[in-house]
Order: C-alpha cells, then sequence, then structure tokens
C-alpha cells in the first residue's frame, strides 16, 4: 500500500452540456434535488410520410399523438412512479432553466400522465393523446415540444435516452388517409425523433463543492497525478493496482442511482485539455459508486500502469469522469491537494523477475 501517492492536479468543467449528453435524467420530488427533462421534436410535414402505394398522402385528420420514451436506468425501490408530459414551446433552447421553466409545469399545462411499470429497469414507455391536447401541434406547423416531470410517493428517478447512441424519444401521429382508389379512410403512421433534448434540476438544492468534483451536468472531469515509484515500474512484473479514493462527503445525486467513475490515463500532460489514451472496452478502468455512500471508491488500473512501464514519455497523470457525462445530476467529491489526510493511494501487487541462478 502507497499511501498520499495521489496528488490532485485540480477539477475542470464544461467538457459536455446536458444538451449534449446521451440521456435526460428525471428526477422526482423529495429527493436532493429535482430535475426534469425538455424535448422538442422535428416538424411534421402535411402530408404523410409513408411508401405504400395504396393509399394517399394527404391527410384527412389526425386521430392521435403517441410519444414513445427509452428507459436506461431508475431505481426500482419506489413502486407507482409516473411521468407527467407537459406542452412546452417549441422554441425551448439550452438557455432554459429550472426557474424559466417552471410555468410550463403547472397544472394548466399538463398533457397527461403515464406510468413506468414497477418491474421495468430499462426499455420503452409509451403515452397516447389526442391531438388537441397539443397547443403547438397545429398553430406551430405541426411540431411539439414536451416536458416532463416525475410523480412519486418516494424520492425516485428515470434517465431516459437523447441521442442516435442510446435511442431517443419518439413521436408518432395516426393519421387517416384516403385509399389510391378514394374509396375508404384508412389510418396510417409516421414518427418524428427529438431535434432538442436537455434537461434542467432546482439549482438551489444544489449543494456547493469544496472539493475537487467529478461528474454533474456540467460533465467536471478531475486530474490527478499518481506517484509510483520507478523501480515498481522498471523491475517488477505488475499483478495487480488499485486505485483508492476517499470521497470527502457522501456522494451528491439521484435517489438510488449508481454512478460510474472511470479512471483514463494521459497521451501528454497539457492540463485540462491533455489528449486521452483511447480505452480497449467500456467496462476498463471503471468503479461503481453508490449516490449516498461515503466509502472508499476502488478502481483497477492495472493496465495503466503497465503501459507506464512499456512507455516511460508517458505522463503519471489521470483523469477521472462520469460515464455518461453531463446525464444526470450525480457527482463525486474529492479532497483538494490541501487536504493530505484524505488523499487517496495505491494499493500495488507485483512480483520480482525471475532470475536463473548463476544470472
Amino acid at each position: 500500500l502507497l499511501p498520499n501517492s495521489t496528488t490532485p492536479l485540480g477539477s475542470f468543467d464544461g467538457y459536455r452540456l446536458p444538451h449534449e449528453a446521451d440521456q435526460v435524467q428525471v428526477v422526482g420530488p423529495g429527493g436532493p434535488a429535482e430535475s426534469r427533462a425538455l424535448m422538442v421534436f422535428y416538424r411534421f410535414s402535411t402530408l404523410l410520410a409513408t411508401s405504400d402505394t395504396s393509399v394517399k398522402d394527404s391527410i384527412a385528420h389526425t386521430d392521435s399523438i403517441q410519444f414513445t420514451f427509452n428507459v436506461v436506468r431508475r431505481n426500482t425501490d419506489v413502486p407507482g412512479v409516473r411521468l407527467a408530459l407537459h406542452a412546452l414551446p417549441i422554441v425551448t433552447d439550452s438557455t432554459a432553466t429550472f426557474a424559466s421553466t417552471a410555468p410550463y409545469f403547472a397544472d394548466s399545462t399538463l398533457i397527461a400522465t403515464f406510468p413506468v411499470p414497477d418491474t421495468l429497469t430499462s426499455g420503452t414507455v409509451s403515452v397516447t393523446v389526442v391531438p388537441g391536447a397539443l397547443a403547438h401541434y397545429q398553430t406551430d406547423s405541426m411540431q411539439v415540444g414536451i416536458g416532463l416531470s416525475m410523480v412519486s410517493t418516494g424520492p425516485a428517478f428515470v434517465s431516459l435516452g437523447a441521442t442516435d447512441t442510446i435511442p431517443p424519444a419518439r413521436v408518432a401521429r395516426f393519421v387517416q388517409v384516403d385509399t389510391s382508389n378514394g374509396s375508404k379512410l384508412v389510418t396510417r403512421a409516421d414518427s418524428q425523433t427529438i431535434y432538442f433534448h436537455t434537461f434542467v434540476a432546482d439549482s438551489t438544492k444544489l449543494p456547493t463543492p469544496q472539493g475537487l468534483v467529478i461528474g454533474g451536468m456540467q460533465a467536471a472531469r478531475a486530474f490527478m497525478e499518481l506517484h509510483v515509484p520507478q523501480e515498481l515500474l522498471d523491475s517488477t512484473l505488475i499483478i495487480r493496482a488499485t486505485l483508492l479514493l476517499p470521497p470527502v462527503s457522501a456522494t451528491f445525486g439521484a435517489p438510488g442511482d449508481t454512478i460510474r467513475l472511470r479512471v483514463q490515463e494521459l497521451g501528454a500532460d497539457f492540463g485540462p485539455k491533455s489528449p486521452l489514451v483511447t480505452l480497449s472496452t467500456d467496462s476498463a478502468r471503471t468503479g461503481l459508486v453508490a449516490v449516498g455512500s461515503s466509502d472508499t471508491v476502488r478502481v483497477d488500473i492495472t493496465d495503466i500502469l503497465r503501459a507506464w512501464h512499456s512507455n516511460s514519455a508517458l505522463p503519471h497523470n489521470v483523469m477521472l469522469r462520469v460515464i455518461p457525462e453531463a446525464g444526470s445530476i450525480d457527482w463525486l467529491e474529492l479532497a483538494p491537494s490541501d487536504t493530505a489526510s484524505i488523499q487517496g493511494a495505491l494499493r500495488i501487487t507485483y512480483g520480482l523477475p525471475f532470475r536463473l541462478p548463476g544470472r
């Protein structure tokens, strides 16, 4: 064990923002901080988008609108979770805040509520509404903006896919069109995906960090120097290396969520703009941190030390970030450099090289 073998170099944010994230997080009331998702969908055409030659593309009328959301993760210890669908202006953009959008989450803007089944940990949920419930659908030329908040009996969260990387929400319209010979009306459907997405959190409930922040809605990353004796790298076989990181406080975030903390080596040391070394697998150098936990975080970094053994030109610095970035309110806080009593440590298991007798 190498105690106090880490030196924090600083924490920087803004690497990614909520409207660029792969996920949006809806956190209900009663938890550390409530958050709401905002989405604007691509515009529908006035004609049906179809390759079906048995029908005409002119729309007689719209029967219903269906929204489908992709649940990526959620906590399952609170039963009866429901999402509330509200109407938003289609001009909603990345400048939106929890306070500025509060009027759009009033009872008067509520379109529908729908359940997230207790047994669903990931998968899709849908809700169908009548077109007249969507004020902007007709007046703003067939486009829809919506907000999602949570109704629950206890602190809960739901994270939803928001990009092509993690399939985003879709809106489908079910319309009546004439058959090609005009003999009768039949039902057909087309759909659109989201044009813009973000989520906003109640900033009055977000604590002020005192140390090095990793994660959060601003995608903060921390940089750290690791002090590994050169003789260990040069003259031993590294069997296992574990980075031990004690948080300075309980991990902040959505109730029941788990943070994925990733440690990455740097290809060169240019401060917050340092290039990263590409990981071989998604799970490499990743530790799990339960929200609310103050336990020491353990991350296997064996391959990082082996890389330093193979390439002495690499800096002995690492970057820490939360995966996915900017997709939740969750963050981890480590001690700054002037708090030596709770600095990180390295636990290294190594073997001495085998030498033949007489050599």
